[in-house]
């Protein structure tokens, strides 16, 4: 049943990233005007390696995007955890028609950009879709019948409802909730993308490959059809400070970190680019995403760390469910309360699982050695079992 209040305003979405590119596509397929706010001067992501399990490839279908999306992806073969200290492989679990049977797609590796930009042709495509970048929110006011939005060069936006997906710092979580700042266990990431072709054969690997080491871990897979080499260091640091955006790295400190790590990890940390580093980030699971006609998505609802790589998906997921919602309910105020409760728990058990695999990659001592000594003797298809809650994704608009 189509929401009738305010049909003639278009849903206000504020973010021009992959949730919110996602979540104007998403209603424009259910047939609902958008207009979409981005405060930078162009629609770009900033970041490399994405990696993307079966649950992202259900949302792309249902957002229309799903070949275009499998035609720039990478495929792995299997999926490893090392141990950085010694350089041993503790356990794999295969990407194969098995897995393929079981859940209806591959694993898939992507470059974020690319999947950005598949959403976004989608989106211009559509007459209901309008974007406007270098227009930062600073004010929204929900005046019972519809939203007013005013951005930082005085332009004033009406809409019938609006969608904050502007992530983890943005202010409308505060405006709704009150300002809390979000948790960190003081991990940095620093990132490096390489042309496959610069890395020498005896490094390469065409697997998703996280190497555990104690307060660190260091990933690497191929991007782009196997053309470039994503990598990716982090290591806790106590000193770092909560700030909103992307602070530099020391790459000082990160080699000291690293300094025990085996000769692979070693000789691929000369690749990383400290010049921008990423401060890891989650927050409590929170029930309540919505006030009136104003809720959240994405990050700004439930940001969640990446060790099960799960935040672009659950923001791809939320998109699907939000446009289900807000056409099969009569009132917008109805149909966003429909949608977080269709998605608080599945969102909230991400974050909380996600917290669970860091303190597996990360773990020191016994702990250590205990993990590998489990994951050594578990089944490789161990890790299929544990995760099908995660990979079964969405089916109709709904969370599995």
């Amino acid at each position: 049943m189509p929401s009738k209040d305010n049909t003639n305003l278009p849903i206000i979405v504020v973010g021009g990233g992959i949730g919110g590119i996602a979540t104007g596509l998403a209603l424009s397929r259910k047939g609902h005007a958008v207009q979409i706010l981005e405060q930078a001067a162009e629609l770009r992501e900033i970041g490399a390696g994405i990696q993307m399990p079966p649950n992202a490839f259900k949302a792309f279908k249902a957002l229309g995007v799903l070949e275009e999306i499998q035609r720039v992806a990478a495929y792995p073969e299997r999926l490893v955890l090392g141990d950085m200290m010694t350089g041993e492989a503790v356990f794999q679990s295969p990407i194969d028609e098995e897995f393929v049977r079981r859940f209806g797609y591959r694993y898939a590796l992507l470059h974020r950009g690319d999947v950005l930009e598949a959403l976004l042709r989608a989106c211009q495509a559509s007459p209901l879709v309008k974007l406007a970048t270098n227009s930062k929110v600073v004010k929204f006011d929900d005046v019972g019948d519809r939203v007013l939005v005013t951005t930082a060069d005085d332009k004033t936006y009406e809409g019938r409802a609006m969608v904050a997906c502007d992530g983890l710092w943005w202010e409308s979580r505060a405006a709704l909730f009150g300002r809390e700042n979000p948790s960190t266990d003081h991990y940095v990431l620093c990132r490096g993308v390489v042309p496959v072709k610069d890395i020498p054969q005896e490094r390469y690997s065409q697997s998703v490959t996280m190497w555990g080491g104690p307060e660190l871990d260091f990933f690497h897979y191929p991007l782009r059809r196997d053309e470039i080499f994503n990598i990716g260091a982090s290591y806790r640091d106590p000193s770092v400070k909560f700030e909103n955006g992307y602070p530099r790295g020391n790459r000082d400190t990160m080699m000291e970190r690293f300094r025990d790590a085996c000769p692979h990890v070693k000789a691929l940390l000369e690749h990383i680019d400290t010049s921008r580093a990423w401060i890891l980030y989650d927050r409590p699971p929170l029930k309540e995403w919505s006030k009136g006609r104003v809720t959240l998505l994405g990050d700004a609802a439930h940001p969640t760390y990446v060790y099960i790589s799960q935040g672009a998906c659950m923001a791809l997921e939320d998109a699907v469910v939000l446009a289900e919602m807000v056409d099969r309910h009569s009132s917008i105020e109805d149909a966003f309360r429909a949608y977080q409760h269709e998605r608080y728990l599945r969102t909230a058990r991400i974050q909380l699982t996600s917290r669970q695999f860091g303190e597996i990659y990360h773990a020191v001592g016994v702990q250590r050695e205990l993990r590998n000594h489990l994951l050594a003797t578990a089944n490789p298809r161990a890790l299929h079992d544990t995760l099908a809650w995660v990979f079964s994704g969405i089916s109709g608009g709904e969370a599995a």
